[in-house]
């Protein structure tokens, strides 16, 4: 039994006669008479009722009909989602995130899913560390993580600059003061930390922006993620350093963001993918990354498009 024998049955089935059947189908009517009573016998049923004058669907033909419908419609729908996965329309993208769910990745993800509806992004907070882990073992498509990125593999792209902030609990005595804050004057505070092996440049960039600004750190307490490391500093048990974005999307109950004197370190969000494991529906969102860098160009000043 040939998919052809379906058509070739629903065409007879609707027109209740054989030549009109056949010539909707652009066929001669004897090769058609013979291709339905062909189906017939390897069915072993009886699917028209036929006399001189007249065609008619048996009982079992009309149970068949229907059948035949959704089994081509079944197939018409495979072949398309078939054609978009093809073309990375189509399919499941694993994109990882590590800190917030930022502005410029919710924008990227709507963007995205404008152009390619049919194409399912689930989202993964994750840490940096874990990201190019799961990068390198083929278990995300994406992930929007801090540098570094030293593996050769990972293709990867600069997507926003932000500084960093002192996140200071409401009642700290530097927080009413109006104006920036120099870091040393954070000397023996209590810092709150993310762990070094989860988030390296973070971690590294803070400590830099300590020793450069005259003091060390004294690491109170770690915590992963920023809004468990915010909580924690609504609470009073200590200060930390944030990006500018986290104070955009974090403007959190409780916590006064102050910026710092001559700080100019900043803090670098890329985007990563694995090279080796490029397929359409990766390149499909890497062109949507091109179009959004381009037209957020006045926003993004720092961010250029290269496929690496």
């Amino acid at each position: 039994m040939e998919l052809r024998h379906f058509h070739y049955f629903v065409a007879v089935a609707e027109e209740l006669h054989f030549g009109k059947a056949a010539n909707r189908l652009n066929i001669s009517q004897p090769p058609l008479s013979q291709q339905i009573i062909h189906l017939e016998k390897e069915m072993g049923v009886k699917l028209f009722q036929r006399t001189n004058r007249s065609v008619q669907l048996t009982q079992a033909g009309k149970y068949f009909l229907e059948e035949v419908y959704e089994i081509l419609a079944k197939v018409k729908s495979s072949v398309e989602d078939t054609q978009k996965i093809y073309m990375g329309e189509a399919g499941t993208l694993k994109v990882a995130f590590t800190g917030s769910l930022n502005s410029y990745l919710i924008q990227i993800i709507n963007l995205h899913r404008e152009s390619y509806p049919d194409v399912k992004v689930t989202l993964h907070p994750m840490s940096s560390t874990d990201q190019l882990k799961a990068l390198t073992n083929k278990e995300i498509h994406f992930g929007f993580l801090c540098p570094p990125i030293t593996n050769p593999s990972l293709g990867f792209q600069h997507i926003y600059s932000a500084r960093f902030v002192a996140a200071l609990p409401i009642n700290h005595p530097l927080a009413s003061r109006s104006g920036p804050i120099e870091i040393k004057e954070l000397k023996n505070e209590p810092f709150i930390m993310a762990p070094r092996r989860l988030e390296p440049g973070y971690y590294d960039m803070i400590i830099s922006i300590c020793l450069n600004g005259g003091m060390s750190p004294v690491i109170y307490q770690e915590a992963e993620g920023v809004t468990h490391i915010l909580s924690l500093v609504s609470a009073g048990i200590g200060v930390t350093l944030v990006t500018e974005a986290a104070k955009q999307e974090y403007p959190k109950k409780g916590v006064v963001y102050k910026p710092l004197k001559g700080s100019p370190q900043e803090m670098d969000l890329y985007i990563t993918w694995n090279k080796n494991t490029t397929t359409p529906i990766t390149n499909t969102f890497i062109h949507t990354m091109k179009h959004y860098l381009k037209e957020k160009d006045s926003i993004l000043k720092k961010a250029s498009f290269e496929v690496m």
